[in-house]
């Protein structure tokens, strides 16, 4: 490895292209496991955020515009709303886009249950009326707070799909959509080819064509970005300073890490002994020496947003122990924490080709180790890790998106949404008081009655922690240096949302 960086550095201050073809060659770690935005979860990949568009979207603040809905109205009580859409809009087939799409989308998608975690933003709408080809009108059961950032899911062709499952496999993979860019070529575990869709609704995109290169291994990145085989490169904190002859976008982001605890494992069950883990865990020196100055450390997971209110726990060895000790545990001859015979025991996963999630999985392991608890590191690779979800005992996870709250806390945190039933609560937390501000934080509309649920329910995730909170990331990008448009906002998850104005893009 050590002699193929060498070898990269040698040649590595000229991006692919150039911009030569007019075309972006990006590098990423993560590849989703489809494509079709009705399967899959609050975080869009960049392939998903090319091909499609919702009927809202969100601008450089985050903030609900208008995309294939031109504009909307809400009634008084929250339960209806009309959207007018956008005239002219076609699927990249050169079908019409009509109100029978929005139609058959939202039906889908929330019909869809377990099939689609997404169902639960859509479980509250009674009927989806289509006046016309150009109205669809919303009528929902009770008000839910979030609807016009849920409807920035990508809408769904009806010709294509009726009659098949949403799961259908073969769209998945070869999605068609409203978007700037056309799918035009997948390859399952290496790249996928977009062109410019010239029938785009806000007129042709400045680039001709993206591909995004699944690269899992950092450093593999890091040498092809080098070595020229691709443009531009999502890269870790700690090769900022190795990225040649590009230019560094680096962004502010929603996307936390933490350690997650699998509550259905007994050595978790005890409230005290996972706030004692929050406090044997030094967060300001993972930010310095992990994250390198590229993030801060998390006290929730609602940090990055207007709704920030949790306390935080601070590295408190005397507080680890004194909670250790009220939970009826002493230190043993090897000093760890023991009780009847049994110590704090458990494995700490993570993805072995992320290198900041294996970096802070180490780090974290050393320190509660150094706390008393019998930690054993093992990161284990992606494929294995996403077959084994409901078994780990606990893992490195990222989570956060910077839009509506509801969208980063009900899917991991209700435990309507454990694993087990489909959803994304992957540790199966269960917390009456968390479960009921976030139904009050989803269905009322009053801001301050809003405010007031997310405040309770981070309160309640401090006093029962599903996680140890570690540190609030920025994302980091190396694009070529004549590549215009890219424009600075807060990002999501794995730093998604990085190409959400791609059809502004362009190279001088």
């Amino acid at each position: 490895m050590a002699a193929s960086v060498a070898s990269a550095c040698g040649q590595g201050d000229e991006p692919a292209s150039g911009g030569k073809d007019g075309s972006l060659t990006y590098a990423i770690g993560d590849e989703p496991e489809t494509f079709n935005p009705g399967l899959q979860d609050e975080h869009t990949d960049p392939v998903t955020e090319l091909v499609f568009r919702g009927l809202t979207r969100h601008d450089k603040d985050n903030k609900v515009v208008p995309a294939l809905a031109r504009s909307w109205t809400v009634a008084p009580d929250g339960k209806t709303y009309t959207f007018a859409l956008r005239p002219g809009a076609t699927w990249q087939d050169g079908r019409p886009f009509t109100a029978d799409d929005v139609k058959f989308t939202i039906e889908s998608v929330r019909d869809a249950g377990a099939d689609s975690p997404l169902s639960r933003n859509f479980t509250m709408v009674k009927s989806v009326e289509t006046p016309d080809p150009a109205t669809v009108k919303l009528v929902l059961d009770e008000p839910f707070a979030p609807m016009l950032d849920a409807v920035s899911m990508g809408m769904l062709p009806k010709h294509l799909l009726q009659g098949k499952k949403l799961t259908d496999p073969g769209f998945g993979r070869h999605p068609v959509g409203t978007g700037p860019f056309t799918l035009t070529t997948y390859k399952h575990g290496q790249y996928a080819e977009l062109t410019a869709f010239d029938g785009y609704y806000e007129g042709k995109p400045g680039l001709k064509k993206v591909v995004i290169k699944y690269v899992p291994d950092d450093s593999a990145r890091l040498i092809q970005l080098r070595n020229g085989e691709v443009d531009a490169a999502n890269l870790a904190p700690q090769q900022a300073g190795k990225a040649g002859g590009h230019r560094l976008e680096v962004y502010p982001t929603a996307d936390y890490r933490a350690l997650m605890f699998n509550m259905k494992d007994a050595v978790f069950t005890d409230r005290r002994v996972r706030q004692a883990m929050n406090h044997a865990v030094d967060r300001d020196a993972i930010a310095k020496s992990v994250v390198l100055g590229y993030g801060s450390p998390a006290k929730g997971p609602l940090d990055a947003g207007p709704y920030a209110a949790a306390p935080g726990f601070t590295f408190d060895p005397a507080r680890t122990a004194s909670l250790m000790k009220d939970a009826g545990y002493a230190k043993n001859g090897q000093g760890l924490w023991a009780k009847n015979g049994n110590t704090v025991k458990f494995e700490l996963t993570t993805f072995a080709e992320d290198s900041l999630r294996v970096a802070i999985l180490n780090v974290s392991a050393t320190q509660l180790k150094q706390q008393g608890f019998e930690v054993d590191p093992r990161p284990r690779p992606r494929d294995w890790v996403r077959k084994h979800w409901g078994d780990l005992q606990a893992m490195v996870v990222g989570w956060g998106t910077p839009y509506d709250p509801d969208s980063s806390v009900y899917g991991p945190f209700a435990s309507s949404q454990a694993l087990a039933k489909g959803g994304s609560n992957y540790g199966s937390y269960s917390n009456p008081a968390a479960d009921k501000a976030l139904e009050e934080g989803r269905s009322t509309l009053d801001p301050a009655k809003r405010k007031a649920a997310y405040t309770a329910f981070q309160q309640a995730l401090q006093d029962d922690p599903p996680f140890v909170w570690i540190s609030y990331l920025k994302t980091i990008n190396a694009v070529p240096k004549n590549l215009t448009g890219p424009a600075q906002r807060t990002l999501g998850h794995h730093g998604y949302g990085f190409f959400w104005n791609a059809e502004t893009w362009r190279y001088n």
